[in-house]
């Protein structure tokens, strides 16, 4: 079992704890964030391996939170995978020009979910 801490951020409840409940039995630490504010404080203080991040998120939308957790020296190097109702091709590129280093729409496909969160964390 891995103990790599991934940081879920996701709005909707039932959303964050689908994913969090996925990640759990794969034997993941999961931490849990509903919208953005103080995120770049929370993740460098409990640096996660991995960041969950939806994009439509209230106060300061997905987009603009990786740009920030991406030009910061003590974050870029965290990983940040997209889980998006964004279905269009353009909004899958505007995550990927955003700094995500992948692109999930859901509803989530649980196998799709857990081979990315693999290959990001073996690949940082």
């Amino acid at each position: 079992m891995t103990q790599e801490k991934i940081l879920v951020v996701e709005d909707h409840p039932l959303n964050r704890e689908l994913v969090v409940t996925i990640l759990e039995i794969r034997g993941y630490t999961v931490l849990e964030a509903e919208d953005g504010l103080g995120l770049l404080e929370r993740v460098k203080a409990e640096r996660p391996a991995l960041i969950i991040m939806d994009l439509q998120l209230p106060h300061i939308d997905g987009f603009a939170l990786t740009r920030q957790l991406k030009a910061d020296p003590e974050t870029q190097d965290i990983p940040i995978m997209a889980a998006s109702s964004f279905a269009k091709p353009e909004d899958q590129v505007r995550a990927l020009e955003a700094g995500c280093a992948a692109s999930l729409t859901k509803p989530l496909d649980c196998a799709v979910l857990l081979e990315t969160v693999a290959r990001l964390l073996h690949r940082a």
